[in-house]
């Protein structure tokens, strides 16, 4: 038996484009219904009744989770936990998840 190369990690899409791609043949028919609408960030936030911030956060995050918390500047934790790619990005925003760092296991917290 021979050692074979293990094939490379899945890293998901690698763009903001690939992953709207990725996202449209999900959603059949939801990026001709946009296309040739002048702001596809509205009318992609139309279309799943959430902010255009929340579209914006789940294109930018490639529909992977981010920690929720906020570091000591303010902003958001950076860190994307696991691989599992959200593709309805309704359900992305209700995910309430925290990074090894920022998780103590009191809920709440």
């Amino acid at each position: 038996m021979t050692d074979a190369a293990a094939p490379a990690a899945y890293r998901g899409s690698q763009t903001p484009e690939e992953f709207l791609r990725a996202m449209g043949n999900i959603w059949i028919g939801l990026i001709e219904r946009i296309a040739s609408d002048d702001d596809q960030e509205a009318a992609l936030a139309g279309y799943f009744g959430i902010s255009r911030e929340v579209i914006r956060y789940w294109i930018d995050a490639r529909g992977r989770t981010r920690c929720t918390a906020r570091v000591l500047d303010g902003r958001r934790c950076a860190v994307l936990i696991g691989s599992q790619i959200e593709y309805d990005p309704r359900r992305w925003a209700e995910r309430e998840e925290r990074c090894s760092a920022h998780y103590t296991g009191q809920p709440g917290s």
